[in-house]
């Protein structure tokens, strides 16, 4: 008689975040909506690489790029009410294909249009692909990234960030990377001059040869913002720059932690900017993740180190069972590689359906320079998937090897566990960082933020229920799977509290993670939020991604409390006021936003700064301060109105 094993621990918290009951403390309340069927994102399904929010019509509305990574990318344009209509084909041409990663909006021209850059691969780590830059023109996209001087064909990039680093009122661009897999380090950093961009190699000292993203933050007093870049490989997983001076300085503001992705604001109304890294902790040999009731991924990656340990799984469900097996690439696995019963029997493809009780035992993995998957049933009602390979799998150059399965089953699938210790509970403690006069102060777990455990791979902070607090919105995945997210909403003093089911926007389970954006999409002064869940890069490339999807979250809009939203137009500063600093101050509140340009890991917001007002009916004052050293003020403004505030000359 089979005896129940108990599951692996990061599943129990996978299951208990599907739970309908609130969890002690939690809040229970309906922010968000899910829209998605007929809004037109509906019908992309596949691997994702984040999304971009960005007016390239100039009509007030902000409009949708996505970034689809190996499948052509897609322009959407804003038609208001949460529908969106699909002009790829006569905005931005043809040209939107290869291997894409992350892209960004931005006036950089200061013509008064929005112009978007889209970063590239350099082909498995090792060849060349341009990167691109659409130049607005009168509401086509052009590229003229090769003219401009920022193709940068080997580099393996990203995601990018516009800057103005030298204060000349005009953008750079940076263009996150990993290291290529030979000696080559191609430029991240690109400086406007005149005729263009010039590629500066020294002009912001990295650490490593694999910064794959960086944010802009303001965590001093001063006209010059500082730089948070995610390091990869050996040696800080992090490193902050002081832009005061020519190369950057680096800064000592962060612990040697590693994170996923960052979101900066002011949490507690003291005027300066915290952070809050979003957290999780790598995968063991073998990932799983539960997509409801009846499906589950699982997901491989042995090296030639951990190849000799048991790397399996094994559940139990009434009735059949259909598996679809991949390797990361299509000569990875094949049908042959696959085991079934005592009988050693092959499957005639790498999908197949199993009726209960057709297979009984376990195979045996035969050494040879294939991988061999076994795939049995040790006792009645019991499934068990191990994965094996020998040193000759791997060959001369492959330091690792991925093998996914995706099992669906009629009947529901219990007591899934992970054999011997091949998996990992994949939950981490999120950072939260207080600004304490330019001091970073961690204070996450008297904040609250880690009284629900997760494992974060994406972050986005704005005042969802316009209370005039700053909320936290965390996208949750593991990396074979997606899991449920997690809202956190401001007390006021910078303490959080989570919501039952990430109040309506806890999402689906299919796909993996990738990104949270956010947007006012509908004008009426609520942010709104776009997921992402194909992400589809290293380990998770491939089965455990795609069937990826976009989830489109409404802001019901019910809290009753008033807003006002900003947009800044730079004249002696950079057009769209990256850089700038703006503090709004209503009912005894003060509150500070910095114009970062809304880029961070994988996603751009809409640049348009937001503020909820609570029950204030109007603001008594705006303080602009300028990234060209111009205070402005404004009294006695309105609510509940997008304001434009073009910098005095």
């Amino acid at each position: 008689m089979h005896t129940p094993r108990k599951p692996l621990s990061g599943l129990i918290i996978s299951a208990a975040l599907l739970l309908s009951a609130c969890s002690p403390g939690e809040v229970d309340i309906s922010l968000f909506k899910d829209i998605t069927s007929g809004s037109g994102l509906e019908r992309y399904e596949g691997m994702t690489h984040g999304a971009a929010w960005g007016d390239y019509d100039g009509d007030g509305r902000p409009d949708l790029y996505l970034t689809n990574h190996l499948k052509p990318a897609k322009l959407y344009r804003n038609l208001g009410q949460g529908r969106f209509e699909d002009v790829t084909a006569t905005v931005l041409g043809e040209a939107t294909g290869g291997d894409k990663h992350g892209a960004a909006w931005a006036d950089f021209d200061n013509d008064g249009d929005h112009d978007l850059v889209q970063l590239t691969g350099a082909i498995q780590g090792q060849g060349e692909e341009p990167k691109r830059l659409f130049v607005n023109e009168g509401g086509r996209l052009v590229d003229q990234a090769a003219k401009l001087g920022v193709d940068n064909r080997p580099g393996r990039t990203r995601m990018p960030l516009w800057l103005d680093l030298d204060g000349d009122g005009r953008l750079d661009l940076f263009q996150g990377a990993e290291a290529r897999f030979d000696a080559q380090t191609p430029p991240f950093l690109f400086m406007w001059e005149p005729s263009g961009f010039r590629a500066d190699p020294a002009g912001l000292p990295l650490a490593s040869r694999s910064a794959p993203f960086c944010v802009l933050a303001a965590l001093d007093d001063d006209t010059h913002p500082e730089i948070v870049c995610r390091l990869m490989g050996a040696g800080t997983p992090n490193q902050a720059f002081d832009t005061r001076t020519r190369p950057a300085r680096t800064l000592d503001l962060l612990p040697k932690t590693a994170f996923e992705d960052v979101a900066a604001g002011d949490f507690d109304h003291d005027g300066r900017i915290d952070l809050f890294l979003a957290r999780k902790n790598p995968a063991g040999r073998l990932a799983l993740a539960r997509h409801g009731a009846n499906t589950v991924t699982a997901q491989a990656e042995l090296t030639p180190g951990n190849a000799d340990r048991l790397t399996a799984f094994r559940f139990r469900t009434a009735g059949p069972a259909h598996f679809t097996f991949a390797g990361q690439h299509t000569h990875d696995l094949l049908h042959t590689d696959i085991h079934l019963g005592s009988a050693n029997a092959h499957p005639p493809g790498l999908g197949f359906r199993v009726e209960a009780g057709a297979v009984s035992g376990m195979p045996r993995a035969a050494p040879g320079a294939r991988p061999a998957i076994l795939v049995g049933s040790p006792e009645p009602g019991v499934w068990q998937v191990e994965f094996h390979m020998t040193p000759e799998t791997f060959g001369a150059q492959a330091k690792y090897r991925n093998l996914a399965v995706r099992i669906q089953t009629d009947g529901p699938i219990e007591d899934l566990e992970a054999l011997g210790d091949s998996a990992v509970d994949e939950t981490a403690p999120q950072r939260l960082f207080m600004n304490r006069d330019g001091r970073l102060v961690e204070e996450a777990d008297e904040r609250g933020v880690n009284r629900r455990p997760i494992s974060a791979v994406n972050v986005v902070t704005g005042d969802f229920d316009n209370d005039m607090h700053l909320d936290l919105f965390i996208l949750g995945s593991g990396e074979a799977g997606k899991a449920e997210n997690l809202l956190l909403l401001n007390d006021g003093k910078g303490r959080f509290r989570a919501t039952k089911h990430a109040g309506g926007a806890a999402g689906q389970l299919m796909g993996v993670g990738d990104s949270a954006t956010t947007a006012d999409m509908d004008g009426d002064g609520c942010l709104d939020i776009l997921t992402a869940g194909g992400a589809s890069m290293g380990r998770s490339l491939g089965l455990p991604s795609d069937n990826g999807r976009y989830q489109l979250f409404r802001n019901l809009c019910n809290t009753g409390n008033h807003w006002l939203m900003i947009d800044l137009q730079g004249s002696r500063s950079n057009r769209d006021g990256i850089g700038a600093r703006v503090v709004v101050e209503a009912g005894g509140t003060r509150q500070t936003r910095f114009q970062d340009g809304g880029v961070h890991e994988r996603g751009q917001n809409h640049a348009r700064l937001h503020f909820g007002l609570g029950k204030n009916t109007q603001v008594d004052r705006i303080t602009v301060h300028w990234p060209r050293g111009t205070v402005q003020t404004l009294y006695a403004i309105h609510a509940d109105q997008v304001l434009r505030i073009k910098e005095a000359e």
